[in-house]
């Protein structure tokens, strides 16, 4: 699975797709030639960036997300193909009429292991953790919501007692903002490469946001990119520095990470592809399939 995350960075940038190959431009000049068959996703953070209706064309027949990002790097945009696999209406057909049962159980499992990773996270770096036992108390469809309990808990844990996850704000929100925009395109390849729709969510029902299913599939995975930026700011006593180039390549590489499972080593995109498959099959067989890998260890 492509795990290669292309950003377009520097403003003025003209972006067109030639013999299979994304082509970045600055003046007519040619600066870089990448083939479209190694790209997970591309991400544009700079100004004036110009695409060719060519280039959108393409990326959407190689199954490549285009997302744009706004102030703080937090993502404003999304394009994705509207076709993923041959067997993509069948496909649909089983997410549309899946249960409200299903769903609600699914969401569960989702939220347990998303807790879970926020709980290893704690301990990995022997901080205080108060949030172990809350996922036995997760109820089907988290009516009790047992998530927003946890985030409440788990971020000043983290990031200090005066740290407030705000997507507007920079800083080390800047920092979770890049990183989770990195999970949800890599998430959203995969949804769509299965057939399925990624605006039919589970959980996230907002009309305005494409990308539903997505953002509840990728919730488990936040709690990697909180481990990455933690790292990045230990110890530090500018709070409010901007991303670096090396900043957002190490978290860009968590991709391709090798992250340890009860089988051996795998790459993370290859355990989320897992997680995606593992989803459309509690769908068609109408059973709660999900089986995470605990991505993060203790």
């Amino acid at each position: 699975m492509q795990t290669n995350i292309i950003e377009i960075s520097n403003n003025n940038r003209e972006l067109t797709a030639r013999r299979g190959f994304l082509c970045i431009k600055e003046h007519g000049i040619t600066l870089a030639e990448i083939p479209m068959d190694s790209i997970c996703a591309v991400i544009a953070t700079g100004r004036a960036i110009l695409f060719t209706q060519n280039l959108m064309s393409q990326l959407c027949n190689n199954g490549i997300p285009l997302i744009i990002i706004g102030d703080n790097y937090n993502p404003v945009g999304i394009m994705t193909p509207l076709i993923g696999q041959t067997r993509q209406m069948a496909v649909q057909q089983t997410q549309v009429n899946s249960s409200k049962p299903l769903q609600k159980q699914l969401w569960k499992t989702i939220v347990q292991e998303k807790i879970r990773n926020q709980s290893r996270v704690l301990d990995y770096f022997g901080l205080d953790n108060k949030i172990k036992n809350l996922p036995t108390v997760v109820q089907s469809g988290d009516t009790s919501n047992i998530e927003g309990i946890a985030a409440r808990m788990y971020f000043p844990a983290l990031f200090g007692d005066t740290f407030l996850r705000i997507h507007t704000m920079g800083g080390i929100n800047s920092f979770l903002n890049y990183g989770y925009a990195i999970i949800r395109g890599a998430m959203a390849r995969l949804v769509v490469a299965a057939g399925l729709n990624p605006s039919y969510g589970i959980q996230h029902h907002n009309q305005l946001n494409p990308m539903c299913l997505v953002d509840d599939l990728m919730e488990p995975y936040r709690p990697i990119i909180d481990a990455i930026v933690y790292r990045i700011f230990q110890g530090s006593d500018n709070q409010t520095r901007e991303l670096t180039p090396d900043d957002k390549r190490q978290l860009a590489m968590i991709l391709e990470s090798e992250i340890k499972t009860r089988t051996g080593f795998s790459p993370l995109i290859n355990i989320m592809q897992r997680d995606v498959w593992n989803f459309v099959n509690s769908l068609s067989e109408k059973k709660n399939k999900l089986d995470f890998e605990n991505v993060i260890q203790n």
